[in-house]
């Protein structure tokens, strides 16, 4: 009993990591309900879990305020910006709803929905790009945009993920509505754990090697990285 109750049992660590998230998953959730401090949030939250992630123990609370303060103007400007896609894409299929039918809607749709997963792979990069390093917006888009390319199997694997909760809610609305007391409580903060794993070795890839003309310019952000 005593060895299952020691910090160092695997299983304690998993609850405690578990417990972690869920903190983690309702300051985010909280901060979210002006709509407009998603962009924030997120940082917020992909900054706790960055620590999780490559091997920290931040302190939750505090490390992520400090990420939503510091992130607020970029992170608010990038998801705005992202809200508007969103719209536009959803005036275009109400449009082709209208005025189109059987193949070019199908065709339509197939567009609109191969931009939004584009819109949605770059901002996996973006947002946790945000949070570790110091640099203008553009160059952060420039950047994110390049890694999409680069790290295209992670990109594929990180929009998959990403795209889960949208697709769950869009074809199984039933099935998404069951499961939305675990997306609320852990479920959030467990797949940008997952997405910050496969970020992991392209981040210390990154940090460790001299840039290149081919790879993103990125200069790393000590104030950020502190716990």
């Amino acid at each position: 009993m005593r060895s299952l109750l020691n910090y160092d049992n695997p299983f304690i660590q998993l609850l405690c990591r578990i417990g972690d998230l869920m903190i983690a998953n309702f300051l985010f959730c909280v901060c979210c309900l002006p709509v407009v401090t998603a962009g924030a949030s997120l940082c917020g939250l992909l900054k706790v879990v960055q620590g999780f992630s490559l091997g920290g123990e931040p302190g939750i609370l505090r490390t992520f305020f400090r990420a939503f303060r510091d992130n607020f103007r970029q992170a608010t400007i990038a998801w705005l910006a992202m809200l508007l896609l969103a719209a536009s894409f959803g005036c275009d299929l109400l449009i082709g709803q209208i005025y189109l039918s059987g193949a070019a809607l199908a065709v339509l749709r197939g567009v609109v929905a191969v931009l939004a997963l584009a819109v949605l792979a770059v901002a996996g990069y973006l947002f946790p790009l945000l949070v570790r390093y110091e640099n203008s917006l553009m160059e952060h888009c420039r950047n994110a945009c390049i890694l999409t390319i680069l790290k295209l199997p992670r990109t594929l694997a990180m929009t998959a993920m990403n795209a889960a909760p949208f697709l769950l809610a869009w074809f199984m609305p039933m099935t998404f509505l069951k499961t939305l007391a675990v997306w609320l409580i852990v479920g959030l903060a467990g797949l940008c754990y997952l997405d910050c794993m496969l970020l992991r070795p392209v981040l210390l890839q990154l940090e460790k090697q001299e840039q290149s003309p081919g790879e993103p310019d990125q200069t790393p952000d000590e104030s950020k990285d502190e716990p």
